[in-house]
């Protein structure tokens, strides 16, 4: 099998979604050309796409690889993780990186932190849960709504109309380009089921100073339909950054068309959001990408000068139906970036998300 890539454009070296037939489903495949190193892809858990790390191409350049289908390899990836009871601490490099912590005294899993290569979290310090202060279900990148069925679960008290997320099972999967936390999680008011949801976590072994976080969340409707109301205490993906970075102070918020203020950004439509700030003696941001696939494409966005944003596709439009039995898939691509988002070259990193290589299988 051959497979063979044309660029649309000038590209770095890059992670790169290809476009897989539909009868391959090895999970990993070997990318070989005479004289160069050996690339390995690894298959995407919900779509027909193989991600790989692609050198630099120029505008138009086509290059071509024997390919050979592979069930597993001796070698991983350079992320390690460690598995305790309530949380899975993830390290790059051999220095810690972030923690997912699913204790079911919180209402809801989380990560936090999310340390930038001088070890400084770039998430605001969590909250106990249920407690009077500044809202503390901002407890660093969360998965969250506001309106599922008409229960908050956004908010979080211990009361009739909010709701909880428990973790129902967790695998973790390791391969030669990325670590993987899969859960399945049920969403509840009180002991009542509302839905179910599938996520992945996926982290990909890419420079420590552009780490790439893929996203991949299924709505399950398996506890009837069910509808998501229009509100602007929404996500799903939410992000509460570190104080320092807030752009009410020294911070600073951006999203694909340039706006650079809250009035400018908060409830408009854009492909990508970027909020940077100083973080101890650095510069240190998070981009977040919309896939092009997710409903309502682009997203708008609840994005806040005191640290808050969230991509929200629910603010400006109608309620959302999603029938009994069914699946609604949602992916982002998060971008943990030094520098601004200029210096980290945050367009040029959609563009290779949305606008990849061509691909031709021979």
């Amino acid at each position: 099998m051959r497979l063979k890539l044309i660029s649309p454009r000038s590209m770095a070296t890059s992670l790169t979604s290809i476009s897989a037939p539909q009868d391959l489903n090895s999970p990993i495949l070997r990318l070989s050309r005479l004289n160069e190193p050996t690339i390995l892809a690894e298959r995407d858990p919900l779509k027909p796409i193989y991600h790989a790390i692609i050198p630099s191409m120029e505008a138009n350049e086509e290059i071509t690889w024997e390919v050979t289908s592979i069930d597993k390899v001796d070698s991983i990836c350079d992320i390690s993780y460690e598995k305790l009871e309530d949380q899975v601490n993830v390290s790059m490099g051999g220095t810690p990186f972030m923690n997912f912590h699913h204790d079911p005294s919180y209402p809801k899993p989380f990560i936090n932190p999310i340390l930038t290569p001088d070890g400084i979290n770039m998430l605001r310090d969590p909250l106990p849960p249920y407690s009077d202060e500044e809202h503390p279900w901002h407890r660093g990148l969360t998965l969250m709504q506001g309106a599922i069925n008409g229960v908050d679960c956004w908010g979080e008290f211990e009361r009739p109309g909010f709701g909880r997320t428990t973790q129902n099972n967790m695998t973790i999967n390791q391969g030669p380009l990325s670590l993987s936390i899969n859960t399945h999680n049920t969403w509840f008011e009180k002991d009542r089921p509302l839905m179910s949801d599938h996520r992945y976590y996926r982290l990909f072994n890419t420079n420590r100073n552009t780490v790439v976080l893929d996203i991949l969340f299924t709505i399950i409707t398996d506890h009837g339909p069910v509808t998501i109301g229009p509100t602007k205490e929404g996500g799903f993906l939410t992000i509460r950054v570190n104080p320092s970075m807030n752009a009410s102070g020294d911070g600073h918020m951006e999203n694909t068309y340039g706006a650079d203020d809250e009035e400018g950004c908060w409830s408009k439509r854009a492909h990508w959001m970027d909020y940077s700030g100083p973080v101890g003696d650095n510069i240190a941001g998070f981009s977040v990408f919309d896939h092009p696939d997710n409903p309502r494409y682009p997203t708008a966005w609840h994005v806040r000068d005191y640290g808050l944003f969230a991509a929200n596709c629910w603010m400006i439009w109608d309620d959302f139906y999603c029938p009994e039995n069914t699946e609604t898939n949602f992916r982002w691509r998060i971008i943990i970036h030094t520098g601004s988002a200029q210096e980290a070259g945050i367009s040029d990193h959609f563009l290779n998300y949305v606008n990849g290589p061509r691909a031709t299988w021979e």
